[in-house]
């Protein structure tokens, strides 16, 4: 019996012990916890990447603190640019890279690199401690500056770099060859701000049918494109900006896309004098009536006839922003016999020659749910904004109307301008982007 009552005793000491080692071990680690807090303290007062990097060498406990400490201030971007490119030690390098190649969203190469795309391929490829032959986070690729820093070899290698990508823009003397290779890319964009991109037809015309992925796709010149399409067949496209002398001949596929919200045409230099009444532009409108919301256009360009709203504006039901620049023609129809007034939310009637100041002022009257207008320089001054300021006050709009004008700084003092800025009912602004759109040619958007 005293044997059985010592064996409970001392099952139950250890039953305790344990009982509180199990305590101890749930006790949070402070003195590890406050040697994080104060590391993170002196970490964060190192400058210099290089310096980082090698006290991320110098104490790995602390590695995931310092990647997560990473990931939030540098900007993830990776290129012949991006800094750790200048630290000297390759052992740094080496370890940055192997740290933080999948943490990089974006990929950038311009012309201030350190080499062009294929010398910094080469580099952080055949490391011989450390092999980048993925950067699996980046979505996106931005290609800039000189336009022979990336050929088309130099793609073939970014479809196997870059898995993921997402959005590709590029002003890159490239072809188009390679580019059906990112297989999971949404957005691509060719750039020719300064020069022709020498895109050839057959790989734009293979991207058309086969990249069904795709959610936008421009590919326009700023000068005389060379790429001449015949069919498209993109599902999910809903953005397309192309020249005329490239999407002429496809137009009835286009205006078929299940899912396009907006298309951008830009009329070739050697054809914009050559615009005539019957242009794309009235073939469009005609076909997308019912589902038009959106129409911006350079009339100067596109040279519409002085009647063109009787046959054209009047069958759109659903049109809500209206972007008519450098209208020279003596007839108005920013009215409520033209445009469906009580729906409008942006109009634009900067560049006009001739509007009077009675049709602006009714025109505001009508449009009660109008968000943005764009004044030509006539009518942007202090006496003009006061006669918008009464009709707004009178119709208790609850958001104040954005007053745009390309002239606006010239036209108020700075005292003046930062009153219009702030005011309840009418705001000078001086962001146009309500009204942006291809100005050497025109933009439509649809429900």
């Amino acid at each position: 019996m005293a044997q059985m009552q010592i064996t409970e005793v001392t099952n139950n000491t250890l039953d305790n012990n344990t009982t509180q080692q199990s305590d101890v071990e749930e006790v949070p680690n402070y003195i590890d916890n406050l040697n994080i807090i104060f590391f993170e303290q002196i970490f964060e007062q190192i400058e210099e990447l290089s310096d980082q990097v090698r006290m991320a060498r110098a104490y790995p406990q602390f590695v995931p603190q310092i990647i997560k400490y990473w990931q939030k201030r540098l900007h993830m971007i990776v290129g012949p640019n991006t800094a750790f490119l200048g630290l000297l030690d390759i052992e740094d390098y080496v370890f940055f890279m192997e740290h933080m190649a999948t943490s990089f969203t974006e990929l950038h190469v311009h012309e201030d690199g350190v080499g062009a795309f294929a010398e910094f391929y080469d580099y952080i490829t055949h490391l011989c401690d450390v092999s980048v032959t993925r950067l699996p986070a980046v979505e996106t690729c931005i290609l800039a500056g000189n336009p022979d820093t990336v050929v088309d070899d130099d793609i073939r290698d970014l479809t196997i770099l870059l898995p993921n990508l997402k959005c590709l823009m590029t002003c890159m003397n490239i072809s188009g060859l390679y580019i059906r290779g990112f297989r999971k890319l949404e957005e691509l964009v060719f750039n020719s701000m300064y020069h022709s991109v020498p895109l050839e037809s057959r790989w734009m015309q293979e991207i058309c049918l086969t990249m069904t992925q795709l959610k936008v796709l421009d590919i326009t010149d700023q000068f005389d494109s060379q790429v001449r399409l015949d069919d498209i067949k993109l599902p999910n496209l809903e953005v397309l900006k192309i020249n005329l002398s490239s999407v002429e001949c496809m137009l009835p596929q286009v205006l078929q896309l299940p899912k396009l919200k907006k298309l951008g045409i830009r009329f070739d230099d050697s054809r914009q004098l050559h615009a005539d009444d019957e242009t794309i532009f009235q073939q469009i409108v005609v076909a997308k009536s019912e589902s038009i919301t959106r129409i911006a256009l350079n009339n100067e360009v596109v040279q519409l006839p002085p009647r063109w709203q009787q046959s054209l504006l009047l069958e759109l039901p659903k049109l809500k922003q209206l972007v008519c620049e450098n209208w020279y023609h003596d007839v108005f129809f920013l009215d409520r016999q033209h445009i469906p007034c009580p729906q409008m939310e942006v109009l634009s009637f900067n560049g006009w020659e001739i509007v009077r100041e009675n049709q602006l002022l009714e025109m505001v009257a009508e449009c009660t749910k109008l968000e943005h207008l764009a004044l030509n320089g006539y009518h942007c001054n202090w006496d003009k904004l006061n006669k918008l300021v009464n009709i707004r006050n009178q119709e208790r709009n609850p958001e104040p109307l954005q007053v745009f004008s390309e002239i606006m700084w010239s036209n108020f003092t700075a005292q003046e301008y930062n009153y219009w800025q702030y005011h309840q009912y009418v705001q000078v602004t001086c962001d146009s982007s309500a009204y942006d759109y291809q100005e050497d040619g025109f933009e439509i958007d649809f429900e």
